[in-house]
């Protein structure tokens, strides 16, 4: 069999060690918030020609845009879980071993908002934005089965 080179969560790290967890921490960090900006980008101007279309196209050419502006949007949520989780694990294994980032935590206060960090970020916009596509899809549905 051969042996595994991976270092265990339990192992002690040297500094540089330590030192480069965190910049990967930092790192996905700024990928998360980057990324949710592109999605937002994205999702703005497909929801802007939608809603254009709407006067232009016929009613399955703006379903589709709501489709596919919907399944961004889980997409969108899938790729946000995944980083949030990489963010997490790297900053977990360093955050006890950083005697400045132990001050840190303990100089803020953990409640509010706060409390809910990253994960409402990565997952509560998403989940905003999925419910602005499913709410214009059940208008467009409704006016479709139901004409004025």
């Amino acid at each position: 069999m051969s042996e595994t080179t991976e270092t265990p969560v339990d192992a002690e790290l040297s500094d540089r060690e330590l030192d480069r967890l965190w910049e990967l921490a930092l790192h996905e960090e700024r990928v998360l918030n980057e990324r949710s900006g592109y999605f937002l980008i994205a999702h703005a101007m497909l929801l802007v020609f939608a809603v254009t279309a709407i006067e232009y196209l016929h009613i399955f050419a703006v379903m589709a845009c709501i489709l596919i502006g919907a399944v961004m949007s889980i997409l969108w949520l899938i790729v946000n879980a995944r980083q949030l989780q990489e963010m997490r694990t790297a900053a977990g294994i360093v955050r006890d071993r950083l005697p400045g980032y132990v001050a840190y935590r303990k100089a803020i206060p953990s409640r509010g908002i706060r409390k809910f960090g990253p994960g409402a970020f990565a997952f509560g916009i998403p989940l905003a934005v999925a419910s602005i596509w499913l709410m214009f899809a059940a208008e467009r549905l409704w006016s479709l089965l139901w004409p004025a």
